[in-house]
């Protein structure tokens, strides 16, 4: 029989949408997941225990116990595998790069599927209506947060991105209820992000955040979360494929809000078209 967490995966698309959320939290929590009781698993994922007991027996174990045991065993199996599980050490050159733009279509479109569309619609929402928009990111994160931060200076609305967690935090602290924030995190457990989430909330910000984990602390602190998707079976460098997902999230929350806002929007990449244009003849 395979693996609890390669039934979760293969079954996956057809679950309902209660089962989807057990699944996503076994898969990404595989450890803590195989240490909860029932219950404690129907809190942590918002779900029932009856769901999780219909869950278990459609994957072919008799019970919970049966299945958090055979969890709690593959967590025990000694791991041999290469830092890239996908990539064969005599994989060809072209091979590897199939292999690897597979994978990154795959987390886009994961990431697609499992963000409803009004998540967008209340996200472009608070951001058109913000006097502010900020944001926030550590780490690999910083780049996806740099990346926004360059295409929204294209839109009317005034926004900031500060490499530094001490210049972050202040900005943060300065934000108001009026104000919007943008905060990423690959894992949403990262202490600095966290407290960052922390003093937006403090402030009256919107935030809005982007994580792969949706158990993570920083999608609980969030009033608007994005999951950004990847494929954690195949490779283990962390964000590797993640990140590409983050940036396409930010990429759709800025042409959402381009389109919207019309021709305030036409008329300032115009005037920025124009200055950058200037600096090029």
């Amino acid at each position: 029989m395979s693996s609890p967490i390669q039934l979760l995966k293969q079954t996956f698309e057809d679950l309902s949408k209660a089962n989807k959320k057990i699944a996503r939290f076994v898969i990404n929590n595989p450890q803590r997941a195989s240490e909860l009781n029932i219950e404690e698993m129907a809190a942590v994922t918002k779900t029932s225990t009856a769901s999780i007991s219909r869950l278990v027996k459609n994957l072919g174990y008799n019970n919970f116990r049966e299945f958090s045991l055979a969890l709690a065993y593959t967590q025990l199996r000694p791991s041999n595998l290469p830092i890239f599980k996908e990539i064969n050490p005599d994989d060809t050159l072209p091979q590897i790069a199939d292999k690897i733009f597979a994978s990154a279509q795959r987390a886009i479109q994961d990431t697609r599927e499992n963000i409803e569309d009004s998540e967008f619609a209340r996200a472009v929402l608070r951001i058109i209506n913000c006097h502010t928009l900020g944001f926030f990111g550590l780490g690999g994160s910083s780049v996806a947060a740099l990346d926004g931060y360059h295409k929204f200076l294209r839109t009317p609305i005034p926004c900031f991105y500060y490499p530094d967690f001490d210049v972050q935090l202040m900005q943060a602290v300065k934000l108001t209820k009026d104000d919007c924030a943008i905060v990423i995190s690959h894992s949403g457990r990262n202490m600095q992000t966290l407290k960052l989430a922390d003093t937006l909330h403090e402030a009256g910000a919107t935030v809005i955040g982007i994580t792969s984990y949706p158990e993570s602390p920083l999608a609980e602190k969030s009033d608007i979360t994005f999951i950004s998707s990847s494929d954690e079976s195949n490779y283990r460098s962390e964000g590797m494929y993640s990140l590409i997902a983050q940036t396409t999230i930010v990429d759709t929350l800025f042409m959402m809000t381009s389109v919207r806002m019309g021709p305030d929007t036409e008329q300032s990449i115009q005037n920025v078209h124009r200055i950058i244009g200037e600096t090029r003849k």
